[in-house]
């Protein structure tokens, strides 16, 4: 091999271990690719110009092309070696494709996009470690909890798809506490641009959220970034509206937009303040969503629920806040429900501090990006007996059934726990108790149990939990 190559080969390891090692590049993609477009124009000029024979280099016909292509070869070779053999996180099992490319993962999202079952297949085969104000809102949420109960109403023994009525329902609340203004997808029966458009990019996101230095290209070539520029474009004029006409009830938007306005108020603060709005909607609505489906889902089910959680509620004076609270039997089924069902079932990144972290026999390095998939986690039997069924009486009568409730946190632990989750159960609660204390629920004719867990989707990235149909007939 020539002197040439031998060089171009170095200069493709050097760069790797000195300069792309270090720091976080997926989101500089599109910069590098200029700063190599150029970096390869210079060397194609200099062959033109002959610039290496001033240099006594021995350079073959078209050695711009050469030394391109082997210092890229370098580059991918020192990273696949390094990937393969050297990395921190090679002493923990895995597929070995997996150590080598995110590609592998993306593959496993590909397949149904059920992410959230390929994880806990590889935990089985490898183990424990895997490398891959509402007191003010009550009334609110009450509102939309009428509006969707006026729905049932009019439609009583006639199929109806729940899980497009319950995601009407959860995004008329959080448009309320994000914009001040409903969606009024309740009122108006479909979906909105907004909704559409969301749920789109979520597939989309989850197919490629380990592809994370794909996005800034997404962003930035015309044909694909035509309607994320609409949909961002929109969310904005929705946050202004929402700056210049302040209601006159406190929402969640309040506190955000009231730090901002305090702020310095620099650009990025402005995205930011875009993002948390978008952010509001997106956690607050299909999350709720989704676990309200799954409880339907097994209340329809199994009547035998179904009967005692109605004979329970009856007995209260009213459904306020604080007397739903007290029913245990409404918190068990949420529980389970969140259980079997988590609305973040691949669960959410968080990275290790830069000393490291000591787990059990376990040391994980620092700055090395985590996660725990909560599917997994809840239907480990190390913590659940009899983890794969529906057994609300683990959170009552039967404690015995769960083996290590610390385990359990569907809305997170720690600093970064969900913020919503007080809301999240009042609208559950409030939902759940106003429906069934006036009609029964069962299954329409030709839905299945099989049908409606086939058609379930799950999408990884912001990790949400998505529902194909869910046809329920109400009786009163």
């Amino acid at each position: 091999m020539d002197t040439l190559r031998v060089l171009a080969i170095a200069s493709g390891v050097a760069t790797h271990l000195l300069l792309y090692r270090v720091g976080e590049w997926d989101v500089k993609a599109p910069s590098i690719v200029r700063t190599y477009i150029l970096l390869s124009a210079i060397l194609f000029y200099a062959e033109r110009a002959a610039l290496l024979d001033s240099f006594s280099i021995d350079a073959p016909p078209k050695w711009a092309a050469t030394v391109t292509v082997y210092h890229i070869l370098g580059v991918y070779a020192s990273l696949l070696f390094y990937r393969a053999f050297w990395h921190r996180l090679c002493g923990y099992p895995g597929p070995f494709l997996a150590r080598l490319s995110n590609f592998y993962v993306t593959s496993l999202s590909a397949k149904n996009l059920h992410l959230y079952e390929e994880v806990q297949k590889l935990h089985q085969q490898y183990g424990d470690y895997v490398r891959l104000a509402l007191r003010d809102y009550e009334p609110r949420v009450s509102h939309y909890a009428e509006q969707l109960l006026d729905t049932v109403r009019k439609n009583l023994g006639k199929p109806m798809d729940m899980s497009k009525w319950f995601n009407y329902y959860s995004f008329d609340v959080m448009g309320d506490l994000s914009f001040g203004n409903s969606f009024n997808m309740l009122v108006g029966g479909k979906d909105t641009y907004f909704s559409t458009q969301l749920h789109a990019d979520m597939k989309s996101i989850g197919l490629f959220s380990h592809l994370t230095w794909l996005f800034p290209f997404f962003k930035r070539i015309p044909i694909l970034n035509s309607d994320y520029l609409k949909f961002w474009n929109w969310v904005g004029g929705r946050v202004e509206e929402r700056i210049m006409n302040n209601p006159d009830r406190p929402d969640v938007f309040s506190w955000i937009l009231d730090a901002y306005q305090n702020g310095p108020k620099t650009k990025q603060d402005h995205l930011d303040l875009h993002g948390d709005a978008y952010l509001i909607i997106v956690a607050g609505s299909d999350t709720t969503a989704a676990t309200l489906t799954s409880l339907f889902f097994h209340l329809a089910a199994d009547h035998t629920w179904q009967t005692k959680l109605q004979e329970e509620l009856d007995a209260l004076p009213d459904l306020t806040q604080e007397k739903l609270t007290g029913v245990k039997l409404l918190d068990a089924l949420i529980n389970e429900t969140l259980r079997l069902h988590p609305a973040v079932p691949s669960g959410t990144q968080r990275m290790t501090p830069p000393e490291g972290l000591q787990i059990g026999n376990k040391y994980i390095p620092g700055d090395v990006m985590v996660c725990i998939p909560t599917h997994t986690l809840f239907r480990d039997e190390r913590a659940f007996v009899r983890p794969n069924e529906f057994l609300p009486e683990r959170w009552m009568t039967q404690p015995e059934l769960v083996k290590d409730a610390s385990v359990f946190i569907p809305f997170n632990a720690g600093p970064y726990s969900c913020v919503g989750k007080q809301l999240a159960l009042m609208e559950l609660r409030r939902v759940t108790a106003e429906i069934l204390t006036r009609y029964h629920v069962e299954f329409a004719q030709g839905q299945t149990t099989e049908d409606f867990l086939n058609e379930c989707e799950v999408i990884k990235g912001i990790n949400h939990r998505m529902y194909g149909d869910l046809r329920l007939i109400w009786g009163g």
